[in-house]
This record gives C-alpha cells, structure tokens and sequence, in this order.
C-alpha cells in the first residue's frame, strides 16, 4: 500500500501546483524587486537633474544680479534718484528728479547708451579722478630723485590722463538706499607707480548728492597724490557758470608754464559767464570750493561745495557740443612735474604710508 497522500481537490496537498505558485511568486518578487531599484535609480538621478537645475539657475540668477549690481546701483531719496556704476571707473550714470507730474529731469548729462557696455566712463553723468586730476606731461616725473613713469591711458590724449579711477572696475563695499561705497586697491606694480587704496561714496540726500573720495597710501614711501571729480552738465545758450577764480594754470592750447598768470577779463567767472561763448580747458586758481551753474530757460540751477583743499578747477566746454564740465580738483594740471621743479601752489598732496587724503564734494539742485 502506497503512503503517499491521495488528492483530495485540496490545493496545498497538490505538490505539482505549490511548486508553480511558488514559481510564479518568486518570479513576481524578482520583478518587483528590478522594477523598484530601476524606479529608485532613475527617480534618484531624475532627483539629481532637478537639484542640479535648480542650483544652475540659481547661481546663474546670482551672477546676474551681481553683474547688475556691479554694472548699476540706483539710489533714491524722495523725489531725485541717483545710478552708479561700480564697473564703469566707480562712475554715476544718472543724477535726476522726478517733478510733481512725474516727468523725469536730468539733473547732469546722463550717460550715453553705450557707456556700461564699453566701461567707457568718460560717457557717464560724471567720475572720480584719483590718484591725480588731468595730465602728466611727457608721461613722467621726478620724485625723490627717481623718474617715476606713468603710461599713456587715452587712445587719442598723448599724456597720461584722469587718474586710474575712471578706467578701473570697482568693487562695492557697502550699498543702502540712498547711499553706496565703492573701492579698489592698486599694488603700484603697473600705471601709476605707487601702492594705495580708493574709495569712493555716494549719498542721496533729499535734493543734494555728496560724493567723498578718499586715497590711502599702501606702499613703504611717501606717495604724492590729488584728488577731483569729473561732471558733466547740459549747456543751453543761456547757461552761466560762476564762481571765483585769480589765476589761470594751463590752458591745453597753450605751451606749459611754470607758474600761474592772472585771469583775464574774459576768463573771470566770479560775476558769472555765459558757458555757451567759451571754448575752454583750463585749469583755474585761486578756487575757493563753490561753483553756481544756473540754467535760466529751464528754471534750475546746482550748487557745487567743494571742500577743505580744492583750490582748484577745471573748466572743460568743447566747442559744438552740447555739454560743459566744471571739475573741482585738488591739483592743478602737470602738478607732479610742476612740484618736482620747486613750484609753489600745486595742490599736490604728500601721503605717508599708511596716511590718507579724505575730500567731500557736495552737489545741491534747486529751482530758481
């Protein structure tokens, strides 16, 4: 008699078919299990893609706003607004008013459209001269008995001009609502032969924009230096600029002198000129750190208060163009080589190591 177990239509006493539904169970896990570690694997790096989408766009929205910021910063305080451009020379784009039926002023000529992009701030509303204001004749000076050379830095001026200021990017130190600060450092390696640190501040305050400039001497000697800033304004026929002046430095048409002449008549600016009638760019003395420019047919004028050591000016109004500049500067033109030969009166500053030289310009718009 056999011992094995008759079927009795039970399904778990039917050896043949636990076998293939243990087959079939197997076989349904094994499936499950590839699907799910596909699924887990693809999710994973799907997950991945994501994030590292997110990440790109992100850091590609960072680098935008910081290119913006760098490339423009605006500046509000009641109704005047102020654009700075920390990458084109640390210069201002825009100084304007918004008048009461919101039309949008100039209060300076504004910066032409391709300024920002060609880093051209001598197309801007205005920008700092540093370290030194205007030229350096021949491209050299004698300092401490050492000829100190500084490269040509305009395509068409021969001599040096400006500074480094305006042709260098700057980076922003601090930015508010009505107020940015700018900076950079130069190791006196190429350009200008001397080690030192510039900063620069701008600040709205309701209907006057004050710009500092400040120069540390970086290096191990003492560094000469000057200080200026360089705005532009519409000229109209009817535009007067005043304010006093007792010498003339340097009129760029001229040969150099040596030492200061007295002003003309027709150069005496302290009962006020006509802007429109002049062709100038020269180098005033005797500056006392105010300038009044009156603009009669738009009802409006500026206010310029230079302080402490701008004794002098530079007057710039290009025949057949449609702007003026009136440049409050520390020094007067070739001042370095002009101080090396025992002139008195340069303005040149000497800055110890470590010193600084610290300047305050205050623009204030008013109607008449």
């Amino acid at each position: 008699m056999s011992l094995r177990p008759k079927y009795r239509g039970d399904e778990h006493s039917n050896p043949r078919r636990t076998a293939k539904r243990r087959f079939l169970w197997l076989r349904r896990r094994r499936f499950q299990n590839l699907c799910g570690r596909w699924r887990n694997r693809n999710c994973h790096r799907k997950g991945l893609r994501k994030t590292a989408l997110k990440a790109n766009k992100e850091s590609i929205s960072k680098k935008e706003d910081e290119m913006d910021n760098n490339n423009r910063i605006s500046l509000t305080s009641g109704a005047f607004r102020a654009v700075v451009s920390p990458s084109t020379g640390g210069s201002l784009l825009a100084w304007q008013k918004t008048q009461a039926g919101g039309e949008t002023v100039d209060l300076m000529r504004p910066a032409l459209p391709e300024a920002v992009e060609e880093r051209a701030a001598d197309k801007t509303a205005m920008f700092p001269l540093v370290p030194y204001s205007n030229r350096i004749r021949g491209g050299y000076f004698i300092y401490w008995g050492i000829r100190r050379t500084v490269p040509k830095n305009h395509p068409v001026v021969p001599d040096p001009l400006h500074g480094e200021g305006w042709q260098t990017a700057w980076d922003v130190v601090d930015a508010a609502e009505n107020s940015a600060t700018l900076a950079f450092d130069h190791n006196g390696k190429s350009g200008f032969p001397f080690a030192y640190r510039a900063e620069e501040s701008f600040k709205l305050q309701d209907n006057q924009l004050i710009v500092t400039l400040k120069l540390t001497n970086k290096g191990g000697i003492p560094m000469p230096c000057g200080l200026g800033v360089h705005p532009f304004f519409p000229k109209d026929d009817d535009t007067i600029v005043r304010f006093k002046n007792k010498t003339v430095w340097a009129h760029e048409a001229a040969p150099a002198r040596e030492k200061p002449i007295k002003a003309p008549p027709e150069w005496q600016f302290e009962k006020g000129l006509k802007i429109s009638g002049l062709e100038l760019d020269t180098c005033f003395g005797g500056f006392d750190g105010k300038a009044e420019i009156v603009w009669e047919s738009r009802k409006r004028k500026i206010d310029i208060t230079a302080y402490s050591d701008f004794g002098h000016v530079v007057v710039w109004s290009p025949a057949g163009e449609n702007f003026f500049c009136v440049e409050p500067v520390t020094n007067a033109n070739d001042a370095f080589n002009l101080a090396s030969r025992g002139v008195a009166g340069t303005g040149i500053k000497t800055l110890a190591p470590s010193e600084s030289l610290r300047e305050t310009i205050t623009f204030t718009a008013s109607e008449l």
